[in-house]
């Protein structure tokens, strides 16, 4: 069997998308050596799979709508059994069921639950594709009983239809690695960071509620907030120069430090070492993050909504 997945978002700086897509094809392609897989993307990509005789990388150039129909046009040419869509808006509404499986793997239902904390543009294309996608797809991944249960209560037709599996999020390696005393501390060194400070990681965006953990932050003591710095590990999302117009209007300058893309290595290192790890996002379909930090003796502290309590 032919199998097609879309791994733009897993190289980089992924999200927690991306991280799910990298974790569960690490898992299937070091066991399954009986498929071929075909891997998309629009970019030279460090192809660490490539002792592997039964993955091909495939690399289709152009953005927007190019990229689709090039893409759409080469899982016909390569005569894809099965395609993965990790985004309901890769999901080719003109396929022929006979010739094609789709199975759609769907992270939150943040445009539908929380659309004031979610990007216009993603909203808006979330709410058209969606419903089209679950319509189309054979079967359907969801990375959480919550977001299986959101699902269900936009489609209820679902709920007789067998279709969804809750496939959750795995905890990345080197989160799983304990870091001994001496090498947290020539991380902490590396990033200027004094050994005690309260951590947060995520993407900078509305969703998160970075804000609001600056405006906690800000209520206590002087004496603790110089004691206590706080730390920010996170690419930047949309609306993030807000996030940093509220550090110098908390006149926590100096306090407040953003590390915008940091190794899965060094951030595991970072976390083992911090006091809290703090998680007060709006919304989740998962919430991965907490997962890590518990798993590596941290408190957190995050708030009760969506799948997080």
């Amino acid at each position: 069997m032919k199998i097609a997945f879309d791994i733009r978002g897993i190289d980089g700086a992924r999200g927690g998308k991306g991280i799910w897509t990298a974790n569960v094809l690490k898992s299937i392609l070091n066991n399954d050596r009986e498929n071929e897989y075909y891997l998309y993307t629009n970019k030279d990509w460090n192809n660490i799979y490539k002792h592997l005789s039964n993955v091909h990388i495939m690399r289709v150039w152009g953005k927007g709508l190019i990229w689709h129909l090039r893409f759409y046009w080469s899982l016909l040419k390569n005569k894809i059994d099965t395609l993965v869509a990790t985004e309901s808006y890769i999901v080719p509404y003109l396929h022929d069921p006979d010739k094609l499986d789709v199975g759609l793997v769907v992270h939150d239902l943040v445009a539908f639950k929380s659309p004031a904390k979610h990007q216009r543009r993603a909203t808006w294309i979330e709410k058209i594709t969606l419903k089209k996608a679950v319509k189309k797809s054979k079967w359907i991944l969801t990375v959480s009983q919550y977001t299986k249960k959101d699902l269900i209560e936009r489609y209820p037709k679902l709920m007789l239809s067998n279709k969804i599996t809750v496939v959750y999020a795995g905890i990345r390696d080197a989160f799983l690695r304990k870091t001994d005393a001496n090498k947290i501390i020539e991380v902490q060194r590396r990033y200027n960071l004094d050994p005690d400070y309260i951590m947060m990681a995520g993407t900078l965006e509305p969703r998160k509620n970075i804000i609001g953990a600056l405006e906690a932050y800000s209520l206590i003591s002087p004496f603790n907030q110089q004691r206590y710095r706080f730390v920010v590990a996170g690419r930047k999302g949309w609306y993030y120069k807000k996030i940093f117009q509220k550090v110098k209007e908390l006149k926590l300058v100096g306090r407040v430090k953003f590390l915008e893309y940091i190794p899965d290595e060094d951030l595991a290192t970072l976390m083992q070492g911090a006091k809290i790890f703090l998680f007060p996002s709006f919304y989740e379909g998962f919430g991965l993050p907490i997962l890590e930090a518990m798993a590596n003796g941290v408190p957190v502290l995050a708030s009760r909504v969506s799948s997080i309590p």
